[in-house]
């Protein structure tokens, strides 16, 4: 018999009973509790004397575990819950963080201003007769400290009524003037980004800048004319306020990263502005011509060349390259030969025209698939694709459909091509189908 080690109440986890004293062995069943011998305490001692449960297996122990330390991590949460409600509740909600200014324009739409508009050292107020101007001044009587101000506004719209300087107006006014230096007016406004320089020097030699940025938001309104078998073509166009606003707020690293051969069709987005545009050159051209297909295709093409002038991203866009979506090519009124194929596609496929991409080298143009047996365009330039045969349409220069510059040179079966007198092999994996 085992040695009674000390007096006191015993239990065995495997039959239930309870004897005197602290065993190694169960008196009754014989079964080895040595390992159950440790106190279980008044609580423990208790749940186990009343649910007949070994508290002292491990199973049970690594249960308790777990249910312990779930509790715990649950009491922590809520109490650092209420101390970040708490601590929320208590302060106050910081004030917002001003960073422009606006000004509305009555007719039409507003201008969201930064830089030195938000501070007050620049001015910005809208005049409305005959037409919509900017009057751009200093403000906090900044002016009387300078002899000569030069005034600089940047735009990213090409005005066509300054094909010189098209993208920035430049006046430069001095003391000995008959008006206020500090004082200019803007006209030509479009809608759009825009940046305003001031160029400020003082009698000492020294000089002052203040520049200020601006995004003038709301409907585009512009007239096109363009000449067509001798006689001229005009219509006025609107694009939406949504698709400006559209054009304004994007992101260039973001688009940039877009740009490769494989996404190139993608940019020849189906917009409402295409359609307007299209539904505008249909309806004139139905006015004073016999609708064909093929004579459509060339109107239109004759219209993005002389609309639409070639500018070099890196003017408007201050990228190298940078491809416009058709309503960017729209509203900035100009476009590089990706663009301006870019927009011509879109017109062609809005208009139910099958249309392609041509990546020449050193230049992007387009193609049209149309049936040209009964075409006034006499022996037109083709280019095999894998789809069929496309008609060039050259938006890089004033050639009209079916014709192309002399640098390129397509075999008679349109499927080679050689520029410059150098072998290109075969045009069809140039042609990008949209």
């Amino acid at each position: 018999m085992a040695n009674d080690k000390r007096g006191g109440k015993g239990f065995c986890p495997f039959c239930g009973s309870e004897f005197v004293g602290d065993r190694d062995e169960c008196p009754n069943c014989g079964q080895d509790i040595r390992q159950y011998n440790d106190d279980l305490g008044p609580v423990l001692d208790r749940i186990q004397t009343a649910t007949n449960i070994d508290m002292k297996s491990p199973k049970v122990r690594i249960t308790m575990s777990i249910i312990i330390f779930t509790v715990v991590f649950i009491g922590v949460l809520m109490v650092l819950n209420y101390a970040d409600t708490f601590n929320h509740e208590s302060e106050p909600e910081p004030e917002p963080i001003i960073e422009g200014l606006v000004v509305e324009v009555r007719t039409n739409g507003y201008v969201d201003l930064t830089g030195d508009f938000a501070s007050g050292q620049l001015t910005v107020v809208p005049l409305y007769e005959p037409e919509l101007r900017f009057q751009f001044a200093l403000g906090n009587d900044l002016g009387q400290n300078y002899y000569k101000i030069m005034w600089v506004v940047e735009t990213e719209a090409y005005n066509k009524d300054n094909s010189k300087n098209p993208f920035y107006s430049k006046v430069t006014k001095e003391s000995s003037g008959s008006s206020p230096i500090d004082v200019v007016v803007w006209t030509n406004v479009n809608v759009g980004k825009f940046t305003l320089t001031a160029d400020c020097y003082k009698d000492d030699g020294t000089y002052d800048v203040y520049e200020g940025y601006g995004s003038y938001y709301g409907v585009y309104n512009t007239s096109y004319s363009w000449m067509y078998n001798g006689s001229m073509n005009t219509f006025d166009y609107s694009m939406s306020s949504e698709e400006v606003r559209l054009c304004i707020n994007y992101d260039l690293t973001e688009r940039m990263d877009l740009q490769n051969r494989s996404t190139l069709k993608d940019f020849v987005a189906d917009t409402q502005c295409v359609s307007d545009m299209n539904d505008k050159l249909r309806t004139l051209y139905n006015k004073n011509y016999r609708y064909t297909n093929d004579g459509f295709a060339d109107y239109v093409l004759s219209f993005v060349q002389q609309c639409f002038p070639d500018v070099y991203d890196s003017f408007n866009y201050k990228v190298n390259d940078y491809w416009a979506y058709p309503m960017e090519t729209i509203l900035w009124g100009c476009g590089d030969d990706e663009d301006r194929a870019i927009l011509y596609c879109a017109l062609m496929k809005d208009a139910d025209i099958t249309a392609a991409l041509i990546t020449l080298p050193e230049s992007t143009i387009a193609g049209v698939q149309l049936d040209m047996s009964t075409s006034f365009i006499e022996d037109p330039i083709t280019v095999r694709s894998n789809r069929g045969m496309f008609v060039v349409a050259d938006t890089s220069s004033y050639l009209g459909l079916g014709e192309l510059r002399p640098a390129y040179t397509i075999s008679d079966d349109g499927s080679r091509l050689t520029f410059n007198g150098t072998d290109y092999g075969l045009i069809k994996d140039m042609v990008i189908i949209v």
